[in-house]
């Protein structure tokens, strides 16, 4: 639950501060693709989020440990370009078999339940969820950037 309200925050706070951004005032874009791993096996599916200072931040998917449609305006645009902070976001399978999604019967919900995330586990560590605490970043450069993380315990 920790997860979905920072990656809340960060979202809001990206349409705050750039809500009135015109297309001038925007930062220069990057694109951005590259592996996921967890103790070298490949994060099945999660979410990216790049923090650069000054700048929106860009969020992507993580889809059988590839990062792709990374975007920061329009629909994969790219990264900022700047030092980057990175948060992994990633949970293994709840009940329902579904990573973060609700169980297939309603009625199996249950007072006290997290129904967001059904039952779903991290798959990888929860400092990993926080740019300021993952140890993960990036120079991204014009052009294509290729990123390889290798996450750990």
């Amino acid at each position: 639950m920790h997860t979905l309200k920072y990656l809340t925050l960060i979202c809001l706070a990206g349409w705050l501060l750039c809500g009135g951004c015109g297309g001038s005032g925007r930062a220069p874009l990057a694109k951005v693709k590259g592996t996921v791993t967890y103790r070298g096996e490949p994060v099945k599916s999660g979410t990216i989020v790049f923090e650069v200072p000054g700048a929106r931040p860009a969020t992507g998917k993580i889809v059988d440990g590839q990062i792709v449609e990374v975007t920061t305006h329009d629909p994969n645009d790219g990264v900022p370009i700047g030092q980057a902070k990175i948060a992994v976001f990633a949970t293994q399978a709840g009940p329902s078999g579904a990573a973060g999604a609700a169980g297939s019967d309603p009625g199996s919900y249950k007072p006290g339940t997290n129904y967001m995330d059904a039952g779903a586990k991290p798959a990888i560590p929860p400092k990993y969820n926080n740019p300021a605490t993952s140890g993960l970043s990036k120079e991204i450069q014009r052009g294509e950037n290729t990123i390889e993380l290798n996450l750990t315990d």
